[in-house]
């Protein structure tokens, strides 16, 4: 029996290991999937988390109960693949294979940006956005306390570096949730005291996206009372304030980094055909170049269409998993394969409750329509009835009750500074 051995439990690896297990004949192959936590994290959710709209675990999905009967799991971190020797080396043991598949994405980038990665708080694993949301409760308990002045103003400026997708929605989730805190929860602060400030290098907000979607997410932004400044890029971060190219540095207790992607260490590590970002170049059939039994899935994979590389995104790695599912049997099967072509079904983007800006298959929509083409979306995709269920729940909570504002503390939490 041959194995097949995928790392990474994100989009690419999870549904690549179930699907490819799926299209397998009993007895063909084994199929183990190692991966650093034990769930699926949907990250469209992620800004929702933060703003309080969504319960924390009704985001993620249980890799165990997904893979049962068709693959085998393993909870470990990958330390080292070894391609000579065909094995993984992870924190419980070794692994062999005979095809490997990596999906073991990507880490946030700061380029290099001083103070930004030892200061900033980021937004791409669930721990991320529960400590960032603890950390915005944190603050408004301490500005409640402290006498109006600039720290005051600084604990209560919060500065989101980015304006791609999710720096978008988490800027309008931050917005609603902290407008109906202050009015409702927190007497001592003024309506609209907490300030959004959102710093972005390039000319306007969603800058992959029509512009004259763009030009409307702005402007909901603004009317929200985000503060966007656009054409201005970030020098560096002490946790005090942040150094700008244009204008004097601002004072901000809080900055949240969107900004960037580095790649995974033990991805850096190997010995591959790579592009200038450090991602694995990948042929037609979704396999690391020279390499039969070396295939590759999302962030850490570089996949070229029409003359350029294909962007990190979760739709990506979907349509790979999807991909891989029939191309890796084929290739121990002896038959042929067929290429990879990504098919762009849309972009969607939150602006808080009841509008989003969205194009898809072709199409624009914004307002109200594309917040419900949004949600229903990324609803079906979500794994498990179950969680459709109660995800649908707190949607529907989220309409009539304040937003949730109990703060889960986990250890290795980074702590606030003192007021």
């Amino acid at each position: 029996m041959k194995r097949i051995v995928v790392v990474g439990g994100g989009f690419g690896g999870a549904f690549g290991a179930l699907w490819t297990a799926k299209r397998l004949r009993a007895g063909e192959a084994e199929v183990t999937l190692v991966a650093r936590e034990n769930y699926l994290f949907f990250t469209p959710f992620c800004t929702e988390i933060v703003g309080g709209a969504m319960e924390v675990r009704h985001a993620t999905a249980p890799i165990r109960e997904m893979l049962a009967g068709r693959a085998k799991f393993v909870e470990a971190d990958v330390v080292r693949i070894d391609v000579a020797a065909k094995r993984v080396e992870t924190t419980v043991g070794a692994l062999e294979y005979d095809h490997l598949v990596i999906a073991l994405g990507s880490l946030t980038g700061t380029f290099n940006l001083p103070g930004v990665a030892q200061n900033a708080w980021f937004m791409r694993t669930l721990p991320e956005a529960i400590a960032y949301r603890n950390r915005m409760i944190d603050c408004l308990e301490e500005a409640s306390r402290m006498p109006a002045g600039p720290d005051r103003a600084a604990r209560l400026t919060f500065a989101i570096a980015g304006a791609g997708p999710t720096g978008v929605e988490l800027a309008c989730d931050l917005s609603d949730f902290l407008d109906g805190l202050l009015r409702k929860q927190y007497p001592d602060l003024a309506p609209r005291e907490a300030k959004v400030m959102m710093i972005e290098g390039s000319e306007r907000v969603l800058s992959a996206m029509d512009e004259k979607l763009s030009r409307y997410a702005e402007k909901r932004m603004k009317g929200k009372g985000i503060e966007i400044r656009v054409k201005t890029r970030i020098k560096g971060y002490d946790g005090v304030s942040i150094d700008l190219s244009e204008g004097p540095a601002v004072r901000c207790d809080t900055l949240a980094w969107t900004a960037g992607l580095a790649p995974n260490p033990v991805v850096a590590a190997l010995d591959l055909p790579k592009d200038k970002g450090g991602r694995l170049e990948l042929d037609e059939f979704l396999r690391v170049k020279g390499h039969d039994n070396l295939w590759a899935l999302g962030d850490c994979a570089s996949f070229v269409q029409n003359g350029k590389p294909l962007g990190p995104e979760g739709q990506v790695a979907w349509q790979e998993a999807a991909r891989l599912s029939k191309n890796l049997p084929a290739a121990l099967r002896g038959r042929p394969m067929k290429a990879f072509r990504f098919r762009r079904l849309g972009r969607l983007v939150s602006l808080g409750r009841r509008y989003a800006v969205s194009e898809f298959f072709g199409m624009r929509f914004w307002g109200f329509p594309a917040w419900w083409l949004w949600r229903t979306t990324y609803l079906f995709k979500l794994p498990g009835l179950r969680n459709k269920l109660r995800v649908m729940l707190d949607w529907t909570l989220d309409l009539f009750f304040p937003r949730e504002t109990v703060r889960i503390r986990y250890s290795g939490e980074r702590k606030p500074p003192a007021p």
